[in-house]
């Protein structure tokens, strides 16, 4: 929504609808509105008349849930325009496809949704295959495809693998891009890892996984690099030297930003064989599809062929395809808000009315929260922050365990020094024990002489001294 707002002719207000809280994003002025729900309900006049004010003119839903299709149908109806939907998953067909995406649709979900659908001046979708998607559960809904755009590259910033990372240095890297939750394939890396023993492959996470926010690794095959910023994927995958990026989504993609990412710095794919990933590979080359039913074995059996010698010329060839450029293989920012512009002109209307000259509360904790890139910084900043304690701690162990170790060490050698001294000390004992006994004879004898006649004891020292 920020990439239309960036690149669309007409100004665009996001009101980002919760369940806990609402927050319209301003987006020329930069700076967020916050909203009491309960107000609005109560009384919906000044929020409609804010509406007039900012001279909106058309409604366009990004999302397909309760409060969204309530808020959407609120809007349109008080300002008397029309709405625009688009599907940007498959959550239209059950709340809970991303946990269940074989599942059928939900009957009763499915009829509102399809409601909702039905009168929306038109119905968008980034990809065929939502299009598909939607177009069998509800026969007879037109469904224009608009592929997602991305805002041209910016300018190259440097990056490093983590140290602990290039400590290893393995000869062969796979990258998997974002936030990698179960339905992007976190729930299949701890078991890859293990499939890929034995080789020389290692699969960095350029991001992060819902079970692992800290940088480090997961095994001797996986490691996370932690938080990153979406300027920076080129530079870490060029870093970390990865040779093709992995997709082994659990869930069907509905476009994949992080592909047109991976393909922007000329990364072959991987992908899972379902989906927007499987269309958009079959359509512009730039990678292979795994199998249709695949697992941690089967991915790593492509990886081995893919990265082992005599996989190095169908990498070599797609690299090469993926260099020669294809403009409809990444979708640009210009073609997706010009498709849309169209979408705006044509259903739109223009109200004619000057821009209020409102003053707004703003929220800088909620723009925080809300705003994707300001929390991915906090979230790098943080991430670094519990890896600099972490290793302070790591170290104040190690500082601890040494001094233990040594302190054990003098203790056994004090131990071994007072027993050395007991022996000794017990010996001198015994030996002044011995002479205090002799002195006791040599006393006993002394008397004995002393009461002999003096000529006798002469003459018997005289007899003891020529046999001595």
């Amino acid at each position: 929504m920020r990439s239309i707002a960036r690149g669309s002719r007409h100004a665009q207000l996001t009101w980002h609808v919760g369940e806990r809280a609402e927050v319209m994003e301003v987006a020329a002025d930069a700076r967020y509105v916050a909203l009491q729900a309960s107000a609005i309900d109560r009384d919906p006049a000044p929020l409609a008349a804010w509406l007039r004010g900012r001279r909106a003119g058309i409604v366009h839903a990004h999302a397909t849930t309760e409060a969204a299709r309530r808020r959407t149908l609120w809007a349109a109806q008080a300002l008397g325009v029309r709405y625009l939907a688009t599907l940007h998953d498959i959550l239209f067909l059950r709340p809970r496809a991303f946990e269940e995406p074989d599942a059928p649709p939900d009957p009763a979900w499915l009829q509102r949704n399809g409601e909702f659908l039905r009168g929306a001046a038109q119905v968008i979708a980034p990809s065929e295959y939502i299009a598909q998607r939607a177009r069998t559960a509800l026969p007879g809904l037109e469904v224009a495809v608009v592929p997602n755009g991305s805002p041209p590259a910016s300018p190259s910033k440097r990056a490093a693998a983590r140290p602990e990372f290039a400590a290893r240095s393995p000869a062969h890297v796979v990258a998997m891009i974002g936030a990698i939750g179960p339905h992007k394939g976190a729930s299949v890396l701890d078991a890859l890892g293990v499939a890929l023993e034995g080789t020389s492959i290692a699969v960095v996470v350029i991001g992060y996984l819902d079970r692992q926010v800290l940088p480090g690794w997961r095994g001797d095959h996986v490691f996370v690099h932690g938080a990153w910023q979406d300027d920076e994927v080129g530079p870490l995958a060029a870093a970390y030297g990865a040779e093709l990026a992995l997709f082994p989504n659990q869930v069907p993609e509905s476009f994949s930003y992080t592909l047109s990412d991976a393909w922007s710095v000329g990364l072959p794919v991987l992908a899972a064989p379902s989906g927007a990933l499987a269309e958009r590979v079959r359509a512009h080359g730039g990678g292979w599809l795994l199998p249709t039913r695949f697992g941690p074995g089967e991915i790593a059996r492509s990886l081995r062929a893919l990265l082992g010698p005599e996989g190095a010329a169908e990498l070599a060839r797609v690299k090469s395809k993926l260099a020669a450029g294809d403009p409809a293989r990444v979708p640009s920012l210009e073609e997706m808000t010009r498709s849309l512009d169209a979408f705006y002109d044509r259903y739109g209307i223009d109200p004619g009315a000057p821009p209020a000259g409102d003053s707004p509360t703003l929220s800088q904790l909620l723009a925080t929260h809300i705003d994707g890139s300001l929390f991915r910084q906090e979230l790098v900043r943080l991430a670094d922050e519990q890896v600099q304690v972490r290793e302070a701690l790591a170290q104040l162990r190690l500082d601890a365990q040494r001094n233990d170790e040594e302190a054990r060490r003098w203790i056994e050698k004090l131990e071994g020094d007072v027993a050395s001294l007991t022996g000794e000390l017990r010996g001198e004992v015994e030996a002044r024990r011995g002479l205090a006994e002799e002195n006791a004879q040599l006393a006993r004898h002394r008397r004995a002489l002393e009461l002999l006649p003096r000529w006798l004891a002469r003459a018997l020292m005289k007899f003891a001294d020529g046999r001595s």
